[in-house]
């Protein structure tokens, strides 16, 4: 995906194949599971064969973020060996795990040019979303039988979900370029983006991105200011438009409301029926599988055998196939050792986006969401979560590597 070793994000302009793939790959976040799978695999092959071609394979093996990738990804082949799962389920997480693996690959080997393009389109096709859902709120959405509104707008399940931490991620990135145009044009521009990625999120009826976004407005917010009492400033204002979207957008009150009073109301049984009542359920479950094997788990793919072992089937609760919390699903299956290995894993991508400054605050997005949701989703496991999201990491990696032209800005609109 790059011509030079040394020098890899400045090495001239992309080729246009690179550039309509990189573009591709901003939309497909928005597609079905297929649509992902092929972009995401499809960088991870651009970049190995730009790796093998400039005998890069060192600066991979050198690299923090895929060391700490391979660790995690090495424990859970390793626990193949004590896991009582079915192979079918064995072979599904240890594939899903390996996922975390190209990310710090495309990082590695994407030109900043296009990573700059891939985030621009993320952004566009967040407003996009945020629009037709707008219009589908109305009953207005032109050609409803588009490929886009079928995964989006009109998408069921699981994938209304993943679109709900997906647009969230969106507003997020328009405000990140809002906040970094360099014209009043392209000011004007991303804020009526930023604007249109809110508007869609307050009228999804999901509420995943809508305990995501405070969070990832207060991170941004903090890696600019950087100060102490700017940051804390910062949050508070935060937290007080967020109090603001509770009270007046009804969506989103009526949502947040509902989860609340399931909470207040939960009975510590099996026979929990509300969604976040079953949860705490599955959360107190799944700690019952910790404390049983608290070092290295029960073994990857062990979590609906040992679950199944626990409920009784025919009750509600039974359907569930995961715990809906990543860290648990990880303490259960892999012990405190794999929790250990994940903690680094995501602190480790944290704490370099950081460093980072203005290039890496694209990557603090990403990896805020994975980490946050990771506490309500199961965002690395599931491939509906985990495909646009380590995308989107493995592009905005690139940035954070992409050396200062003198003069330059950090902008993505340069």
């Amino acid at each position: 995906m790059n011509a030079t070793p040394t020098r890899p994000a400045e090495a001239g302009p992309s080729p246009h194949w690179l550039l309509l793939l990189a573009g591709a790959c901003a939309w497909a976040a928005y597609l079905s599971v297929g649509a992902k799978y092929l972009a995401y695999l499809g960088c991870a092959l651009a970049a190995l064969v730009a790796l093998g071609r400039q005998r890069r394979w060192q600066a991979l093996l050198h690299d923090p973020g895929f060391r700490a990738a391979a660790a995690f990804w090495g424990l859970t082949l390793a626990s193949v060996a004590w896991s009582q799962a079915a192979t079918s389920l064995i072979v599904a997480q240890v594939w899903l795990y390996a996922m975390l693996l190209i990310a710090p690959v495309i990082a590695l080997a994407c030109p900043a040019d296009a990573a700059r393009l891939m985030l621009r389109q993320f952004g566009m096709a967040a407003a996009v979303v945020g629009a037709a859902t707008a219009l589908g709120h109305v009953g207005a959405l032109p050609l409803s039988t588009s490929v886009l509104w079928h995964s989006t707008v009109e998408a069921q399940g699981n994938q209304r979900i993943v679109n709900s931490l997906v647009l969230a991620l969106g507003a997020a990135v328009c405000l990140l370029h809002l906040l970094q145009a360099a014209t009043p044009k392209q000011r004007l521009a991303w804020l009526l983006a930023t604007l249109l990625a809110l508007t869609g999120l307050a009228l999804q009826d999901r509420r995943t991105g809508m305990v995501a976004l405070p969070v990832l407005l207060a991170v941004l917010g903090m890696s600019r200011l950087r100060s102490a009492w700017r940051g804390l400033l910062l949050v508070l204002l935060v937290a007080a438009l967020s109090a603001a979207a509770w009270q007046f957008s009804p969506s989103v009150r009526g949502r947040i409301d509902e989860g609340l009073n399931e909470l207040r109301t939960y009975q510590s049984t099996d026979a929990a029926a509300t969604s976040w009542g079953m949860r705490l359920r599955l959360a107190e479950h799944t700690l019952d599988m910790v404390r049983e094997r608290p070092l290295l788990g029960h073994g990857v793919g062990s979590w609906l055998g040992e679950w199944r072992k626990r409920v009784q089937p025919g009750l509600l609760i039974s359907i569930h196939t995961t715990p809906h919390d990543e860290y648990l699903l990880v303490a259960s299956q892999l012990g405190l050792v794999g929790i250990a290995l994940l903690l680094w894993l995501l602190g480790g991508q944290l704490w370099r986006a950081w460093r980072a400054g203005p290039d890496g605050q694209a990557a603090l997005l990403v990896w805020t969401a994975v980490a946050w949701t990771g506490l309500f989703n199961v965002v690395i496991r599931d491939s509906k979560f985990s495909l646009p999201l380590l995308l989107l990491a493995g592009f905005a990696g690139a940035l954070m590597r992409a050396p200062r032209q003198p003069g330059a800005s950090a902008s993505p609109n340069t």
